[in-house]
């Protein structure tokens, strides 16, 4: 894993004792969309580089958050695979790092992958990660359940995360993993590979190995459908901000008004995003705005 700062960015650039919100690829990219809100949200915002691995797919595009004028958190820079923006903390730690990751990674390659970024965060001295990740509402251990958001929490610790619980978000605990022992029955060894399996998979694969790394980290995870996740996001940067105090008592991080004009969504109805800025990106995610009725009368 290579960090690579950005031209206007200072040339060493300390994470040293920083908290990191770090998306997943997962179901319904809901952690990605999370991070477009809270990077368009949080006041002074700036891209400080980007991070390559050659596991990621290659993946370029027009900077996410420029605005008409050019200006935005971006700096007007093309957007990358993986990119950190940065806010507060001046020359020193304490400040808060927000790593989009927006290409995917190539087949057989996330548990390597999760690897060497839980060894770049230790190695760059994050004093914590928060994970962002969703999961199928199909998941859910009850019927009723099933279509509905939720959200838990898992940690590295495997103890209740105290902000999370304060905050109403459920802990979920999670096995410790490896096999059965020699005296494990062969259902129990099936279980245990498939349980294997399936903590290979985003977020998993990503905490065990902050774990390994002896990072302190939490995951946010939504249980959701897929489809147009807009309000899962921001229900998710809404539960981001009331854990780690963002515009209240987390210190020089506030959050930007959101414009009027940007409180309506391509339907016309004011949802759960009114107090978020949407990034111009999102402008066009599910079509333009509908067309007026009578240009075809």
């Amino acid at each position: 894993m290579e960090f690579h700062p950005s031209l206007d960015a200072p040339r060493a650039v300390s994470f040293a004792g920083d908290t990191l919100i770090l998306p997943v690829v997962s179901h319904g990219n809901v952690g990605q969309l999370a991070t477009d809100l809270l990077v368009a949200s949080v006041t002074g915002a700036r891209r400080v580089g980007c991070l390559d691995h050659p596991a990621l797919l290659p993946c370029a595009g027009r900077d996410a958050f420029a605005s008409h004028d050019g200006d935005g958190p971006g700096g007007g820079h093309i957007a990358l695979g993986m990119e950190v923006y940065r806010v507060g903390g001046g020359g020193g730690g304490g400040a808060l790092c927000l790593a989009q990751q927006r290409a995917e990674v190539t087949p057989g390659s996330r548990r390597s992958f999760a690897a060497d970024v839980a060894a770049w965060i230790a190695e760059r001295g994050f004093a914590e990660v928060v994970v962002l990740a969703s999961a199928p509402s199909t998941e859910a251990k009850a019927p009723g359940e099933i279509g509905g958001t939720s959200f838990q929490h898992v940690t590295a610790s495997n103890a209740p995360d105290d902000r999370c619980v304060a905050a109403g978000i459920a802990h979920r605990k999670t096995s410790g993993g490896g096999g059965g022992g020699a005296t494990a029955t062969a259902d129990q060894k099936t279980r245990d590979d498939d349980d294997d399996d399936h903590r290979a998979l985003p977020p998993w694969s990503l905490m065990r190995a902050l774990r390994a790394a002896n990072v302190t980290a939490v995951a946010l995870i939504a249980t959701c459908s897929e489809g147009d996740n807009t309000e899962d996001a921001a229900a998710m940067a809404d539960a981001v901000a009331g854990v780690l105090g963002l515009g209240v008592e987390r210190g020089g991080v506030e959050m930007r008004p959101a414009p009027t004009d940007e409180k309506v969504t391509n339907d016309g109805s004011e949802r759960g995003l009114s107090r978020w800025t949407i990034p111009p990106s999102w402008r066009a995610a599910y079509g333009q705005q509908p067309m007026a009725s009578e240009l075809f009368a």
